[in-house]
């Protein structure tokens, strides 16, 4: 008996051997893919399933059904509830008061430099005992920040305690024009500055403290105005300031700038040529009405910023820059920004950075502590006597092969955040701790109400509030401690002094 060859039958081995090929094929693919996939721009990586995702092997991590973009460019908001979660601190489904609940993360201070945040801290204590100045705090950010988020609560707080009132400094340019408090409109004929994450030439940017300018050009002459409103939003607090301070340079010519609300003129004059910055202040006594500054003449200002203030007390400056990591102050005119510093009294510098860091995933971020580093050591230099507290970066999730769970890389940002601070001899504070640590982004995402955004990135209004609310705990147990250590030092000196009479 013979058995003959039909066709039929090659065809189904044939089909045989290439499943085999292919499937043998997928499975290497499965074991070589790098797993945290090959990047093929800062908003695009290739992914493939491991193994444990072919075969279904789960690590008991939160299973979603959608796509994370934990980018600058937009939110991913179609998500299913969550099944299993990883062991945390926090239950999946948290409530604030379950955070609140948390212990305080303290301030951290490098070896030999527990005295980081003296110079606030005395000023602070200076203001709670009566000083009649304006002590000055910037809170840098990424996009967390945008829309005066976490600065305002900050602000409310310090305020309450210390006094003090308005915004601080709001840019002319900001990338994001959202201010829940101020509304700043302006005539076409500004140009403004090209934002510091996104400037490439060599030549220094002319900007100020707010990263950030509006200009107007060296032509015939001109009429130009920016006006300046108050939002009404129930949400926030009402805005109330008693000056309005305008940062800016005049070169070439004259210019005449008249300041006046719908009722009255508040200021009229001429800006003479001048190639220094200048801090011009107006009291506007508590007015509500809008305010209106008109530019007229053959003159060529820059504008760095204004600012709505009280003259005592606390003032906060919020500047969110979109898509930086916090290593855009070495690009910027260093005596510019010397100058600007001390013409707005800067006292404290919070850079809160990171979220753009962390997609890019590798295995050592010494080149970053290093870039960080370089930013904190030129603002000491540019302003020694000014106090700087690092925030880390906050947890943030991804989703692999259908498991969401923290990016491997936060707490090595974290740590190169940290190192970066010490070796510059600043103060630390640990937000990613202070949220929960590990997956605490997923919690906070679906904790009731919504204390974070499904990016997995990025807080919700109320998340941003209560971050902020953690940092300001963190914040005031030091100065509590300060001033009460400052105390008892009065009375050893005090009795001292009798006991030598």
């Amino acid at each position: 008996m013979y058995f003959v060859k039909t066709e039929e039958t090659i065809r189904l081995s044939e089909i045989l051997a290439g499943m085999i090929l292919v499937f043998s094929l997928l499975f290497f693919t499965c074991v070589l893919f790098p797993a945290e996939g090959i990047r093929l721009s800062s908003h695009l990586t290739l992914t493939f399933p491991s193994v444990q995702d072919v075969f279904g092997v789960s690590n008991d991590n939160v299973r979603v059904a959608f796509t994370i973009d934990c980018s600058e460019s937009g939110f991913s908001n179609f998500v299913s509830e969550p099944e299993q979660c990883e062991k945390s601190a926090l239950p999946v489904k948290c409530t604030p008061e379950q955070i609140r609940a948390l212990p305080v993360q303290p301030i951290e201070y490098p070896h030999g430099k527990e005295d980081a945040l003296d110079n606030i801290m005395s000023e602070l204590a200076a203001l709670h005992s009566g000083s009649r100045e304006l002590v000055r705090i910037l809170h840098y950010g990424d996009s967390q920040l945008e829309a005066d988020r976490v600065t305002m609560y900050l602000r409310s707080r310090l305020q309450q305690e210390f006094g003090g009132g308005g915004v601080g400094y709001v840019a002319l340019n900001p990338q994001i024009p959202v201010n829940p408090t101020v509304k700043i409109t302006m005539s076409p004929d500004w140009v403004c500055s090209v934002p510091a994450v996104k400037y490439e030439r060599s030549a220094p940017l002319r900007v100020g403290h707010l990263l950030s300018s509006v200009k107007l050009p060296q032509k015939q002459r001109k009429a130009a105005w920016i006006k300046v409103e108050r939002r009404a939003i129930k949400s926030y607090p009402t805005l109330k300031f008693s000056r309005v301070k305008l940062l800016l340079t005049n070169s070439h010519a004259p210019i005449f700038l008249e300041v006046k609300t719908p009722s009255k003129t508040i200021f009229a004059n001429t800006i003479q040529p001048n190639a220094g910055l200048q801090r011009l202040s107006l009291s506007t006594q508590q007015s509500s009405e809008p305010l209106t500054l008109s530019f007229r003449g053959n003159g060529c200002p820059e504008v760095f910023g204004l600012a709505l203030d009280n003259s005592v007390g606390v003032a906060v400056d919020n500047i969110p820059l979109r898509s930086s990591s916090g290593i855009d102050f070495v690009k910027v005119n260093a005596p510019l920004l010397e100058e600007s510093y001390r013409l707005v009294g800067a006292k404290l510098i919070i850079l809160q950075f990171g979220a753009n860091v962390v997609p890019q995933v590798t295995e050592n971020y010494s080149v970053y502590e290093d870039q960080l580093y370089r930013q904190l050591a030129l603002i000491k230099q540019l302003s020694p006597k000014i106090s700087i507290l690092v925030a880390g970066v906050s947890d943030m999730a991804r989703r692999r092969g259908g498991v969401l769970a923290s990016y491997p890389n936060i707490e090595k940002i974290r740590n190169a955040q940290r190192q970066a601070a010490f070796r510059a001899g600043c103060a630390f504070w640990d937000t990613y701790e202070a949220m929960g640590g590990k997956n605490s982004i997923i919690s906070w995402a679906y904790a009731r109400p919504v204390l974070a955004t499904k990016d997995f990135c990025h807080l919700s209004n109320d998340g941003a509030t209560l971050l902020a609310e953690l940092m300001y705990r963190s914040f005031a147990q030091d100065v509590r401690r300060y001033m009460a250590m400052r105390r008892a030092g009065n009375a050893v000196s005090l009795a001292e002094n009798l006991a030598s009479q």
